[in-house]
């Protein structure tokens, strides 16, 4: 059957093609569609249609007219959806009443009474008045009646389910008003019946009867039939156990669209079976599903808790209405006990000994949905072993002694896409990206799909792609998941408006924070206030749930919930405590791991920062807080707090530098860049991204951008910029040829830096004079450079420069030396997490290892050094692992492993690599040449 036409028969006529809703003509044309579709998928002649369409009015034409209200149709339907042939026409369409006749079907399938029950509820709600209503025609009006009637057949087959669930009292009201509007039909009067009974309102019951026979009596002359009569006497007689109000099941309806939550309602359940009083706690954030869950797992409960499931909303967060106290809630669960009400103490403690009395014995499921605190729910709890409790709210109830507890989360991907499709129907929800982005513009929030999925169900014209266009604007997405009775932002409000002050003044705040999660420091930062003061808030609004804490430390928003915070009222001077707080923290990060600071602050910092006493301090922040770093560079820029950004740009490259984050060094210098505001800033980010970039990028296009940098370096700068400059202009030269020319730029470099004072440096251009030496192959001036470079003990550079040594001796032949010299680059290495320095240091230690024979450590170490530098990106530090792992092979008489090691090094040093590198790489391939 084709999808392309859907008609709607269980009401007016309605049309659909996809999305499209279809004008259908005149009623005489509708009539004539009517007819088709119901012999949907029939050949249905033309002089069956005459009759059938105009029997109360024949035209003179005869069954030229069919053919003419055919071509009519033709033109307003989906294409080859009516289809004509000798025999008559067909029509190919999907029909409500084919899903209504389904889901009765299901219904009568399963043993499940909720099963069947909803199943029953959601096939009626199909109706949506009249079937065919206003359409002429004899036949037609047959199947409407026809219809109806089904209608009410299949409504009493679900008030009977309701009646063997125990659900008397919530079909009273219905059931009262089916008899009102028809008095002679027995079935719903007997049901309402028994339910006046089974609810212990017997006299009610007898009243029914009373009315009902007088009707009969008076308009047909006629006695109530058997079935009306038997029930009459059953209740006469009491023959049945009345149930008193306990038994009654007062839980909710839990709607038709619940999916997923197999686990958590698998543990819910379990709790609540456990011998003993369980007491079982849900908690999460407004919209989560807590009550649907809750429910639920109750009708799950009706074999475990058979005298009653009861439930009461304890309105903690409910708009208007002020939360229920624990005397109003004894006074109500009390009263359903069938307690007298003057029976029922005033005192708070004598009614919670009452409520605790009257469970004793029984069996009885308690749901306290939507609770404020612990303090209101500890006095509602049982204390009989036999009887439950089940507790939602959107606090995490830690002051109540709860057997179990769980935290609620958002719905995962697949879950919130099969609740989408639940509500819009699979066809509505398209295909597998779109409902994918519509859910996760939801946050995968129940609340905020559901929302979602009501706006797309009630407008046929849109498409799941609309939809997502429209959530895609984050300054809007909230207005388009609210409605004006409710939706996320109210929920949101709610949870918002019951905290404290303090605790709301922070929520706002955090609207401006600039990354994905705050740390106590940061959120200190924000209000202004002391760290630990900072850091209970926050565990406060985590026991809110108006905050995730996914691991110890670190807080985040939902999303939604982050954007619910940003429209609320921000203090401007947060934001700039906020940038002060993580350029200090950067610098101070980085100082710790280098032992120097390039870029001084002006002292002492305007907020309270984390202590770093060692490398791996500032290592641990910087791989917590980099990606927040980032992004508060990228929000300085944009918002034109650029020198917030240009400094934090290049406080934080060179510590991604040291871990590897090469693409985010890359972008923080790009930013700081664009935020520049002078020449000399300009010339500063400049010579971060030729040195720090030389390593992957290469030595050629360092130099071009280090030469732009001196070219827009002002006549005045610091001669510490300046010899900075000189030096790494000086090594990307070398780097291209280690000829007397580089050496000359280092050796000025080297000057201006000691006429600075500027120790640092220095240190590191005769770091830089080791290596251009050794690339020379004068290895004794090499090491010479290098021990002058040490002895002037600037830690920033000892690892670099101990690497350099130990090469140097290597090449001596000193080995246990170079091993000694290495072994502590090692250690120094691993301490601040220097993943690029360790590239060298292993492949120098493959080759010292080698040297000594010890076969299984060289090639662990050469493995080690390769695994670095490929991850690295760098050309030039993967050219040096190939090779040294390559020559470790070649020299253990590993030629297959050791050649394809050697091509790779002569590949890589072709395109840029010293002279002296693609000579060793040259010679491994001639020597390997057998296993080729």
């Amino acid at each position: 059957m084709t999808e392309d036409l859907r008609l709607d028969l269980l009401g007016p006529l309605r049309g659909w093609s996809g999305e499209r809703r279809l004008e259908l003509g005149p009623l005489r044309q509708q009539a004539f569609l009517a007819v088709l579709a119901l012999r949907a998928d029939q050949v249905v002649s033309a002089d069956d249609l005459l009759a059938l369409v105009w029997d109360d009015a024949p035209p003179n034409s005869g069954t030229q007219i069919v053919a003419t209200y055919a071509y009519r149709l033709r033109q307003l339907l989906p294409k080859d959806v009516l289809v004509s042939s000798r025999a008559g026409y067909r029509l190919r369409v999907a029909l409500d009443l084919t899903r209504f006749e389904e889901l009765v079907s299901a219904a009568h399938a399963t043993d499940n009474l909720d099963e069947a029950a909803a199943n029953l509820s959601e096939a009626l709600a199909l109706f949506k008045g009249e079937p065919l209503g206003g359409l002429p025609g004899h036949y037609v009006g047959v199947e409407r009646h026809r219809l109806t009637e089904r209608r009410l057949k299949v409504l009493a087959e679900r008030i009977d389910l309701d009646l063997e669930r125990g659900r008397y009292g919530d079909l009273v009201p219905e059931l009262v008003a089916l008899v009102e509007a028809d008095r002679l039909r027995e079935q719903f009067a007997g049901q309402l019946m028994l339910a006046y009974w089974r609810s212990g309102r017997s006299s009610e019951a007898l009243d029914t009867y009373t009315r009902t026979r007088e009707e009969l009596v008076e308009q047909l002359g006629v006695e109530p039939g058997p079935a009306l009569r038997a029930i009459h006497e059953r209740i006469l007689r009491n023959d049945e156990p009345v149930a008193r109000p306990v038994l009654r099941d007062e839980l909710p309806y839990d709607g038709a669209a619940f999916v997923g939550r197999d686990d958590v309602l698998t543990q819910v359940v379990d709790a609540l079976r456990t011998p003993g009083p369980a007491v079982v706690a849900i908690d999460g954030m407004a919209g989560v599903g807590k009550t649907a869950l809750a429910v639920r797992a109750a009708r799950q409960l009706a074999d475990v808790y058979p005298d009653g499931r009861l439930f009461i909303d304890l309105h903690g967060y409910t708009p208007g209405n002020e939360p229920v106290s624990a005397l109003q809630a004894l006074d109500r669960l009390l009263r359903t006990l069938a307690v007298p009400a003057d029976r029922i103490p005033a005192d708070l403690e004598e009614r919670a000994a009452l409520w605790r009395s009257e469970l004793a014995g029984r069996r009885i499921l308690v749901v306290l949905d939507n609770a404020p605190d612990s303090a209101a729910v500890r006095p509602l709890l049982a204390g009989s072993p036999q009887c439950g409790v089940l507790v939602t709210s959107r606090r995490q109830l830690t002051g109540l002694d709860a057997t179990a507890r769980l935290a609620l989360d958002v719905l995962g991907p697949e879950d919130a896409r099969d609740l989408l499709a639940e509500i819009v129907g699979p066809d509505r929800a398209g295909d597998t990206a779109a409902a994918a982005q519509v859910v996760s513009q939801c946050g995968h929030l129940p609340l905020a799909i559901r929302v979602a999925g009501s706006r797309l169900r009630h407008r046929p014209s849109w498409t799941i792609e609309h939809l997502s266009r429209r959530l895609d604007a984050e300054d809007r997405r909230l207005a388009e998941l609210s409605t004006d009775s409710g939706g996320v932002s109210p929920a949101f409000a709610l949870s918002y408006e019951h905290l404290p002050s303090d605790q709301q003044r922070l929520f706002r705040l955090l609207g401006a924070m600039t990354g994905q999660d705050v740390d106590m420091y940061a959120a200190a930062a924000l209000a202004d206030v002391d760290a630990v003061d900072a850091e209970d808030l926050l565990e406060q609004l985590v026991d809110a749930n108006l905050l995730l804490q996914l691991r110890p430390g670190r807080f985040q928003f939902h999303d939604l919930l982050r954007q619910y915070a940003r429209t609320l009222d921000p203090e401007p001077d947060a934001v700039r405590r906020l940038l002060d707080y993580y350029l200090y923290a950067t610098t101070a990060a980085s100082t710790a791991i280098f032992s120097s600071q390039l870029q001084p602050l002006p002292e002492p910092a305007p907020v309270r920062l984390p202590e770093f006493t060692s490398a791996s301090d500032g290592l641990e922040w910087i791989d917590s807080e980099g990606a927040n770093v980032l992004a508060t560079i990228r929000f300085a820029e944009s918002s034109g707090a650029s020198e917030h950004a240009w400094r934090l740009g290049l406080a934080v490259a060179s510590c991604f530098f040291q871990r590897g984050r090469v693409y985010e060094m890359d972008e923080a210098l790009e930013l700081a860049l664009r935020a520049a505001t002078d020449a000399s800033v300009e010339a500063r980010v400049l010579l971060s991204i030729g040195s720090l970039g030389r390593y992957r990028l290469g030595a050629e296009a360092s130099l071009r951008t280090l030469q732009d940098a001196r070219d827009r370096l002002p006549q005045d700068a610091d001669l510490a910029l300046r010899a900075r400059l000189l030096a790494s202009i000086g090594y990307s030269l070398a780097k291209l040829h280690p000829d007397d020319e580089a050496i000359g730029v280092l050796e000025e470099a080297l000057k201006v830096a000691r006429h600075a004072a500027e120790t640092g440096i220095a240190s590191r251009v005769l770091a830089y004079l080791g290596v251009t030496y050794g690339d020379r192959g004068e290895f004794a001036r090499a090491l010479s450079a290098y021990e002058e470079s040490l002895a002037l003990g600037d830690p920033a550079v000892r690892g670099e420069v101990l690497n350099g040594i130990g090469e140097c001796l290597l090449e001596l032949d000193r080995v246990d030396d170079a091993v000694a010299a290495l072994t502590t680059a090692r250690d120094l290495g691993v301490e601040r997490g220097a993943d690029y320095s360790l590239i060298y240091t292993y492949a120098f230690l493959g080759t010292a290892y080698a040297r000594q024979h010890q076969w299984a450590a060289a090639t662990d170490v050469g493995r080690r050094s390769l695994e670095l530098a490929l991850e690295s990106d760098s050309t030039q530090s993967q050219q040096n692992a190939y090779l040294r792992l390559a020559e470790t092979l070649l020299a253990k008489g590993d030629l297959t492993q050791a050649r394809p090691h050697f091509a790779r090094a002569l590949e890589l040093a072709l395109a840029e690599g010293p002279e002296s590198m693609v000579q060793r790489a040259a010679a491994g391939l001639e020597r390997t040449a057998a296993a080729a």
